[in-house]
């Protein structure tokens, strides 16, 4: 009777474009551990973050660089990525099973892998490059060294990042899929749950805004930490903030969330599998103005109209629910880590007809609102500005709020306000500013940059061209029109000029921009170009010493160019 009641009470249907991945199994015995000792994490598969779902294991290195990496099976080396950021260095193998592996934020790579690296990127004249390495080039057997762990790239400490992807679909993996890791036998923690109305006379608690619950319990099974019954009415969304704990107390990411009313799944999630054009969509899945105000991580059981992510399963009506029926209600959340260790949280809503909470105030922006739909391109216009968002830009329709601001110092245009920060862009939308007042002879140094809540000044880029600044964004924000003429800085660190350097092995230097960006450097020894390591977070290049250097008097020079033009040179003669 229950069950029974709950279907005619929500008027749920199946949403059938949104099903998860089945359950596959994978093999449990074919890799070994891409490292020689017990992995312990302190990243997850799947968890989220902003723009984008960790797509690997983050495995713990002891806070230290140069640990041993594996090939964890034979294959061949198919692809080197090079980069100040992101993975840093980066080696993906091939293995014959149908599989990839994927190994971030090296140091270096070891012998003849190392070796062939250095040799293409001498011959690109580049520290970064992404190259696909011809089938047989670079073969391994497993258990082959092929690297030492670092900290290269966007990483924000010494760790190794691990991926397994589908080599034909490229679909990223859980690792611990494939039984490299050891249960640890302890369940998720559960620490929020929010409810959010939707709509017109919909309320939780008799208020129209959405409310945070704090959660408590212990072991596998939590409540609310206030009273276990809220009110609601009308359409209501649940969401859970939910994670596992790690070694250290680290946390981690879960991998199924399942919620049920009245016994009756509604809404269920498994991340254990993804694709790389689906990461955005964590945008959509998480409570993203909760994360941009606050960091809380949100997950919210709903499926927005543009949320394409294949990760859902059972879902009814993209998971918003009814209740309008004076009754009393079980919510029950069920989450489980990689292992299937699991947690319940169980509470209580008490639904009652929709009260009548008056006229919402209308919007008060005499410089127009504009309904922005997630299935057409959208273009807005005023005086000094045009902004197109193409169609499945954003998640869901919803009115554009734009307003405009007198400028701030060093800038030429007014700051133009497009929506606010806590609605997320799914992809990349044009901005063309007109400036108020701009020197012909700055056209060339004129760029469009974002400001944030200290009102500084982030690059956008851009191109002039009859007298608009148009640039690609990704974020709704403040926007302003700059002019960079600041020449790069560049700092050495470890010489000057006519210094003798036979007791050092490197050469190193700080570089840095004001405001565009690098954009090129060159480090020539005795007029040869010189492979020099760029570490992006820590602005600082370094070259090793090798073959380029020779004994005697050798003239390092190092040019550094900046997005708009700005150029610095260094030279200095060094003595070995």
């Amino acid at each position: 009777m229950r069950k029974t009641r709950l279907i005619s009470l929500l008027g749920l249907m199946i949403v059938p474009v949104f099903l998860a991945m089945s359950q596959k199994q994978y093999p449990k015995d074919y890799f070994r551990s891409p490292v020689g000792f017990p992995i312990t994490l302190s990243g997850s598969f799947g968890e989220i973050r902003r723009n984008h779902f960790h797509s690997g294991i983050d495995i713990r290195t002891g806070g230290v660089e140069g640990k041993p990496v594996y090939a964890i099976a034979d294959g061949y080396v198919s692809r080197v990525n090079v980069s100040p950021s992101g993975f840093g260095k980066a080696l993906y193998i091939n293995h014959p099973n149908g599989y990839t592996s994927l190994y971030g934020h090296l140091r270096n790579y070891a012998g003849g892998i190392g070796s062939w690296v250095k040799t293409q990127q001498y011959k690109k004249e580049s520290f970064a490059m992404d190259t696909e390495v011809p089938e047989g080039t670079l073969k391994v057997k497993k258990g082959d060294l092929i690297a030492y762990s670092g900290n290269s790239g966007s990483s924000g400490g010494p760790h190794l990042h691990f991926e397994i992807r589908d080599t034909k679909s490229q679909e990223i993996i859980d690792p611990l899929d494939f039984g490299l890791m050891k249960s640890d036998g302890i369940p998720p923690i559960i620490t929020h749950v929010k409810i959010f109305p939707i709509g017109e006379n919909s309320m939780v608690n008799f208020a129209d805004k959405a409310v945070l619950f704090p959660v408590t319990g212990s072991g596998s099974n939590f409540r609310l930490r206030c009273a276990d019954t809220v009110k609601v009415s009308g359409n209501i969304i649940f969401g859970i903030e939910t994670s596992d704990h790690a070694e250290g107390g680290l946390k981690t990411g879960v991998h199924v969330i399942d919620l049920a009313v009245d016994g009756v799944k509604v809404f269920s999630q498994n991340i254990d599998r993804f694709a790389f054009s689906e990461t955005r969509y964590v945008n959509s899945l998480m409570d993203y103005p909760a994360y941009v105000q606050s960091k809380h991580k949100i997950q919210r059981s709903h499926v927005a109209p543009n949320n394409k992510l294949s990760v859902y399963s059972d879902v009814k009506n993209r998971g918003v629910l009814n209740f309008m029926d004076s009754k009393a209600h079980q919510v029950r959340y069920v989450v489980k880590d990689a292992f299937g260790n699991s947690a319940m949280l169980l509470f209580y809503v008490k639904s009652h007809p929709p009260a009548n909470m008056g006229e919402k105030p209308k919007a008060t922006d005499n410089q127009g609102t504009q309904l922005f739909s997630y299935k057409t391109d959208n273009h807005f216009e005023r005086t000094n500005l045009k902004f197109s968002v193409p169609s499945e830009a954003v998640y869901d329709d919803f009115p554009f709020e734009y307003s405009v601001t007198p400028s701030l110092h060093g800038s030429c245009s007014n700051v133009h306000r497009l929506q606010n920060q806590d609605t997320p862009l799914h992809t990349w939308c044009s901005l063309s500013i007109k400036p108020e007042r701009l020197p012909e002879k700055l056209e060339s140094k004129a760029l469009i940059v974002s400001l944030d809540q200290r009102n500084r000044f982030a690059s956008k880029g851009g191109k002039f061209e009859n007298g608009w600044i148009t640039a690609k964004i990704r974020d709704f924000g403040n926007y302003t029109v700059a002019v960079d003429t600041v020449s790069p800085a560049i700092k050495a660190v470890n010489i000057f000029p006519g210094k003798t350097v036979t007791k050092q092995s490197t050469i190193q230097v700080k570089i840095s921009d004001n405001l565009a960006g690098i954009n090129t450097y060159r480090g020539t020894l005795n007029g040869k170009w010189i492979l020099m390591d760029y570490d992006g977070k820590n602005s600082l290049l370094t070259y090793v010493f090798d073959e380029m250097i020779k004994s005697g008097k050798n003239i390092f020079v190092l040019v550094v160019t900046d997005a708009v033009g700005n150029s610095s040179r260094y030279e200095a003669t060094l003595l070995r």
